[in-house]
Formats: C-alpha cells, sequence, structure tokens
C-alpha cells in the first residue's frame, strides 16, 4: 500500500480499515508464494539441465529435439526454400565431387546422402553407437545444389545385431565414405516401401561387437539386404537395424519415399536403381 493510502485509510471507518489491511497482506502472501514458487521451478530446471549435459545419451537425444526441426530460422522439413541448409547441400555436392563421384543434375533427379556423425542441423557428434547421430539427406542440382529433405538416420547397426550379430563374423557396416549404384523402391520385409539393396555394397565387419568399425575389423563386398527404411519411431536404434541405412521417424520416411517416387528418371522407369553417398560428417566444410 503506497504512502498515499496509507494517509487516507485512517479516515475510514475501524471495520473498512481492517478489511483493507487484510486484504494487502494477502495480496504480499500470494506475491511471497509466487517467488517460492518460481525459485523451486528454477531449481529443477537447473538440476534437469546438469542432468541432460552430464548424461551423453540425454544431451544428445535432447540436443535432437531441441535442434532437428526449427534451428535458427530454417526448417529442416521438405519445404525447398532454406538458404542455410543450402550449405550443406553445397557441402554434400562438393564431397562427392572430390571423391569422383556421379552426380544426377536436373529438376527432380535427387541424390541421397547419409552423413555419419552430423545432425541434420549440421552439428557434428561424437557418432556413438546405437544413437540416432547420423542424416539423411536429399539434393537436387538444377544448376546449384539445394537441399530437398533432411532426416534423423543411423548407418550403424543397433545395440543388439552388434551383440548378436546375423554373420558370425560381425554385424555389417556399410563402408564410410563410400558411393554406392545399389538400391531400387520396393517393400521393406513385406511392411512398408523402401529402398531395397539389389547390388552389393562395400561393408565391414565388426569383429570385437562394440559397434564401431575397428582395425581388426575386415570389410567385404557383399548383397546383405542393407535397406534403406524407417527405424519405426524408436528412441534408439537397438533391433531397428543390422546394418540397414535407416531414418529415425516412420512420418520422415515416407516424405523420402514420397520425393522418391516423384524423381523424374524413376517415373521413366519403376525399375531405376538409385546410389547413395555415405559421408564422414566431420570431413564436410560448410
Amino acid at each position: 500500500m503506497s504512502l498515499r493510502s496509507n494517509k487516507l485509510l485512517k479516515y475510514l471507518p475501524l471495520e473498512i480499515q481492517y478489511q483493507e489491511l487484510k486484504a494487502s497482506e494477502e495480496a504480499l502472501q500470494v506475491i511471497h508464494n509466487a517467488r517460492k514458487r518460481g525459485q523451486v521451478i528454477c531449481f529443477a530446471l537447473s538440476i534437469c539441465m546438469a542432468a541432460v549435459i552430464l548424461h551423453p545419451g540425454l544431451h544428445q537425444r535432447v540436443e535432437q529435439i531441441l535442434q532437428l526441426d526449427h534451428i535458427g530460422g530454417i526448417n529442416f522439413s521438405s519445404s525447398p526454400n532454406r538458404p542455410n541448409g543450402d550449405k550443406i547441400a553445397d557441402a554434400l555436392v562438393n564431397y562427392a565431387r572430390s571423391k569422383g563421384w556421379q552426380l544426377r543434375t536436373g529438376k527432380h533427379r535427387y541424390n541421397i546422402f547419409y552423413t555419419q556423425g552430423m545432425l541434420p542441423n549440421g552439428a557434428r557428434n561424437d557418432n556413438a553407437p546405437n544413437q540416432f547421430n547420423d542424416s539423411r539427406f536429399l539434393v537436387e542440382i538444377n544448376p546449384t545444389p539445394r537441399l530437398i529433405g533432411a532426416w534423423e538416420a543411423s548407418v550403424e547397426p543397433g545395440n543388439h545385431y552388434t551383440k548378436q550379430p546375423m554373420n558370425k563374423g560381425g554385424a555389417a557396416h556399410i563402408r564410410v565414405p563410400g558411393y554406392y549404384q545399389a538400391w531400387r523402391i520396393g517393400m521393406h520385409k513385406g511392411r512398408e516401401q523402401a529402398l531395397v539393396q539389389v547390388v552389393p555394397v562395400d561393408i565391414v565387419r565388426d569383429r570385437n561387437r562394440n559397434g564401431k568399425v575397428d582395425n581388426g575389423d575386415y570389410s567385404e563386398r557383399a548383397l546383405i539386404g542393407a535397406n534403406q527404411h524407417s527405424a519405426y519411431d524408436q528412441q534408439f536404434v537397438d533391433g531397428a537395424s543390422a546394418g540397414c541405412p535407416v531414418g529415425r521417424t516412420s512420418k520422415g520416411h515416407m516424405e523420402f519415399m514420397g520425393l522418391l517416387q516423384q524423381d523424374a528418371d524413376y517415373k521413366v522407369s519403376k525399375d531405376f536403381i538409385f546410389s547413395t553417398g555415405f559421408v564422414p560428417g566431420n570431413e564436410l566444410r560448410f
């Protein structure tokens, strides 16, 4: 209550003075309680943030949730107007050309890329096993590179097949970097439309069963059913991949496949074989 109000209060009847003072005390108590609640909320948020920062798995998952869909004003869905996203497209195309990969050019001719250890917003990470810490990209070059789509992905097997591989030599990892013309649109296990492997690719067997490619592992060229499908919205890779390049969400995978069905060469021939480039995210420059 202000000084002016205090001076006026003494001229009022005692009953009204009492009611006014009581109302003032109640208002002050409400403010006090609100401040206490705010302090508790701030403390709880601090604890949560500390847990996220200190726990690598939580940290990565929160980063993905906060950054993937809308980062710095860039929408990483399938919308075509993303100036900063096109920096990633430029970097992917420049990398591919430096390796001599044969890219497709022209309207609605889509180039598929997976980046290992890089999120769709371009943020690099430590590429820990069993995480969706890779990316799946579609790029059109007409005549300049343009990012058509970007999604969470994994190019490595999950924990289930790492510890219990389908081959005694170890779980299969597609060799990165690598560029392979090896996939045709079809059905993955009769469950969903996917890119089905029809030509052998270079793979490395995880002999040590540690989820990583080490010097002790060995490589081969094989047709292993490494289909490009979805991971059915799982939080971790686990049993979603035994060596397949997978997009994390079903919705994102449907967007990916929908765009590929609009590909100019696929429309001419349903037997068209798509190429895919696998890129180490830490080697991209943008």
